[in-house]
Formats: C-alpha cells, sequence, structure tokens
C-alpha cells in the first residue's frame, strides 16, 4: 500500500510545481492508504479470529455434522456451459440416469417388432394417427415443463426475499442502535439476532419436512418448545410438558390437523415471538436511547416482508401441480412413446436407424417429464434441489458478522455457542405428535 502511495506521489511530482500542493496531496494519499490498510488488517483479524475461535460461526457445517443434527447443506450442480463434453457426460444432476431404462427398454421394443416382422408376423401400422398424437404429446410436455420451471424460479425469489429479510432486520437492529453500547442493548441486539436464527431454521425445517420427515419443533431450542404452543389455557404452569399443553391445545381446532400442517404453522408463531423480542426493548431495561416508533415499525416491516415470502413459499408447496393436467400428459406420454416403434419400424426397414430414433425420441420426450419432476419440489436433497439450508448458513454468518463490527467477537461467539447448542435436529416431536393424536382421539371416544 505505501508502496503504491510513493507511486502516486512520484506521479504528483512530475504533474506539479507546486511543493506545497505536492506535500498536501502526498499526506492524503497515505492517509487514505493508511485507512484502507487498517480496513484490511481488521477484516483480516477478524476473519482469523473467528475460524481460530471454539465456536467459529464459518464452520457451522462441520459442527453441526459432529454434533449429530445432519445439518449437511446439498452438494449443488455446477457445470461448465464452455465445455461441451463436461455438459453432455456430467451425470450429477442429470436425467440420464433415471431416462436411460425407458430408453432401453424402447430400443429392446423395436428390435422385437423388427425381429418379428423378418419372421413374417408384421406388427407395425401407419404412422399417420402417430404423427396427429405427436402434436398433442409435445404440447402437454412442453406446457407442463414451461409451468414448472415458472414456478421453481417463483419459488427461488421467495426463498431470496426470506435471507434478504433476515440479513436487513440484522442490519437495521444494529444501525439505529449502534450509538447504545451499554450492556442491556448489546444483550437484545444478540436476543434479536438468536431470533432470526431460529425463525430462518425453523422455516428451512419447514420446507424440507416432505423430504426430510424432520418436524420443525424438534428444531426450535428445548427453553422455546414451551411458547410453540399458543392455545394453552388460563392458569398453566410453564412447566407443563409439551405434549400435554398440545393435548389441551388440540380441543381448540376446527378440524383434524396433520403433522404437515403443524410444520407451518411454526415458523408464523416464530415470527411472532420474533416481533415480540422486537418490542421487548420498550421496557426500558436494555437501551439507554430509546428507539423512536417509525424505527420499530421499519424492523418490524422487515418481519412482514419475511412472512410474506413464506406464505408465497407455503402456497407453492401446498398447491402442487394439477393432477388431471400430469396424468392426462403421462398417459399420453406413455402410450405415445411405448407405440412409436410399431410406426416407425414401417417407415424405417433398416434397423440400427430405427433403434437410433427410437433411443433419442425417448431419451427427449421423457427427459423433459422427469426435468419437470425433478424441479416440481425443489426443497429436498435431490442434486437439482435449492441449497437452502445451505444459503441459510451463510445469513447466519452474516448476522454474525453484523453483532461483531457493532458488539465484537465476545457477542458473535457467544450468539454462534447458542446457536451450537440449542438449535438441534432430534428424532421425539414426530412420536410426541403421535400419541398427542392417540390421546386426544381416545379423548373424544370417551367424551362421545
Amino acid at each position: 500500500v505505501a508502496a503504491e502511495a510513493a507511486a502516486a506521489s512520484a506521479e504528483i511530482g512530475e504533474e506539479s510545481d507546486s511543493n506545497d500542493l505536492k506535500k498536501s496531496k502526498t499526506k492524503e494519499l497515505f492517509r487514505k492508504a493508511y485507512a484502507q490498510h487498517r480496513v484490511e488488517k481488521m477484516t483480516k483479524d477478524m476473519l482469523t479470529s473467528l475460524r481460530n475461535s471454539e465456536n467459529s460461526p464459518f464452520v457451522m457445517a462441520a459442527d453441526e455434522e459432529d454434533d449429530g443434527d445432519g445439518d449437511v447443506p446439498v452438494e449443488k450442480v455446477t457445470y461448465d456451459s464452455d465445455s461441451h463434453l463436461s455438459v453432455l457426460f456430467q451425470m450429477h444432476g442429470s436425467v440420464w440416469p433415471s431416462v436411460l431404462p425407458f430408453c432401453l427398454v424402447n430400443v429392446l421394443i423395436t428390435y422385437l417388432v423388427v425381429l418379428a416382422k423378418w419372421n413374417g408376423i408384421d406388427l407395425t401400422f401407419p404412422s399417420d394417427g402417430h404423427t396427429f398424437m405427436a402434436i398433442m404429446v409435445s404440447f402437454l410436455i412442453v406446457t407442463r415443463a414451461q409451468i414448472t420451471y415458472h414456478r421453481f424460479m417463483e419459488a427461488r425469489g421467495y426463498l431470496s426475499e426470506l435471507f434478504r429479510s433476515c440479513r436487513e432486520l440484522i442490519h437495521h437492529t444494529a444501525i439505529l442502535t449502534m450509538q447504545d453500547k451499554c450492556r442491556g442493548a448489546k444483550q437484545w441486539r444478540k436476543d434479536v439476532a438468536f431470533r432470526t436464527i431460529v425463525l430462518l431454521r425453523v422455516t428451512i425445517a419447514a420446507l424440507e419436512f416432505r423430504t426430510s420427515k424432520i418436524n420443525t419443533w424438534d428444531v426450535v431450542p428445548t427453553d422455546m418448545r414451551q411458547s410453540m404452543v399458543t392455545f394453552v389455557p388460563d392458569g398453566a404452569s410453564p412447566s407443563t410438558p409439551r405434549a400435554s399443553s398440545t393435548h389441551r391445545m388440540m380441543k381448540w381446532a376446527h378440524g383434524v390437523r396433520t403433522l404437515s400442517d403443524e410444520n407451518f404453522r411454526a415458523p408464523i408463531v416464530m415470527a411472532y415471538n420474533l416481533r415480540a423480542e422486537i418490542m421487548k426493548q420498550r421496557n426500558g431495561q436494555y437501551l439507554k436511547i430509546d428507539m423512536h416508533p417509525n424505527e420499530e415499525l421499519k424492523l418490524l416491516a422487515f418481519v412482514s416482508d419475511y412472512i410474506a415470502a413464506f406464505h408465497g413459499l407455503k402456497k407453492l408447496i401446498t398447491t402442487p401441480f394439477p393432477f388431471p393436467l400430469v396424468q392426462m400428459a403421462r398417459t399420453f406420454l406413455f402410450f405415445w412413446i411405448f407405440t412409436l416403434p410399431f410406426a416407425l419400424v414401417r417407415e424405417i426397414s433398416e434397423p440400427v436407424q430405427a433403434m437410433l430414433i427410437i433411443f433419442f425420441t425417448t431419451f427427449g420426450f421423457i427427459g423433459l417429464e422427469y426435468v419437470s419432476m425433478e424441479l416440481d419440489d425443489p426443497f429436498g436433497d435431490d442434486p437439482n434441489d435449492f441449497d437452502d439450508l445451505g444459503m441459510a448458513q451463510m445469513v447466519f454468518e452474516d448476522i454474525y458478522i453484523t453483532l461483531y463490527k457493532l458488539d465484537g467477537s465476545a457477542s458473535a461467539e457467544d450468539l454462534r455457542k447458542q446457536v451450537a447448542n440449542q438449535v438441534k435436529r432430534g428424532g421425539t416431536a414426530v412420536q410426541e405428535y403421535h400419541r398427542d393424536m392417540q390421546e386426544s382421539m381416545g379423548s373424544m371416544g370417551n367424551l362421545a
């Protein structure tokens, strides 16, 4: 940095005849260079300190894997679009493994039709009907692929909004209270950050529930599980077991709720808890400088943005692709593709040529259907699914860095330790849920 400043100083000397002007500009360059050097050194020291720390926020995935909670991000599909060979022969994320059996079966059917024709048994028929039917099949398959792709990108947009809202909430929380460095303010900022991390982690668990079968209630810290039950009768003891409280809450239900319903309810309850945490500073025990109501509304607005994006994701997950359209498309597809050899062999007598055409036609049509199937549910552990957990962990790290810049490494490390120790995955909430259901049904039978 000093060398660059010296070189710039030499250039100034060539352009300016005034020694005073040269000295002032040189001093200004050295001042800026030193400031840049200090920023780079502080950033490097921060990263080194956090990485070397026992509770480093940058080793979250490894820590959680060691803890046995199973939080392993999806291995994303990457490819070099400039390399044709790499794109053609890459198997990770490809539909080749799923489509290849259909291609081989259809080639075998083609070979048997040719063999039968050679032996005087003609199973072929004119291709006029297949030509007309190909238009219908192409329309259904391409339309389904387009709709699925738009749903895929819409889901990715909502997911980005979740991450943006979390980052913006913590940034504004830090910026709007950065003049208050008292112990209470630091604790409040850390509590808001922790509630934000829990909300995001619970949301990811809810989105992945259909694939992972891991209940969101098992992701919630143990000391928060009781607060997840909203319809607890007055006078219930805070130490009431969760199963018993849930049993009481179910008396308020307007219908039978599935485990999936309860999982999608968890982020909404945690969002309420986050809003309550934001407003907790009004009791005067945390901030020495009161927040303006407009500042509070700004923070609450980010939570509202988060919930709006979550409801968008819930809409896509709970509203699958219309079944009649899927059924019709696959009926036409399989009937057309597996009767194609009988029409094609009539037009093409060369068996190798016919089998090659059948092979790649099968790959094209059934492959496109499998692409739609792959993109239809992007929340899971398939290669083409979103790496939502990995992206969420990046948000966690950004939150640690924000807290570090304002309140120091001790606060960031305490938050990281709190996340590592409390945000766990277990295997008990599903059993609790089924037990609650059985107890509730038994009680309803007794009342009847």
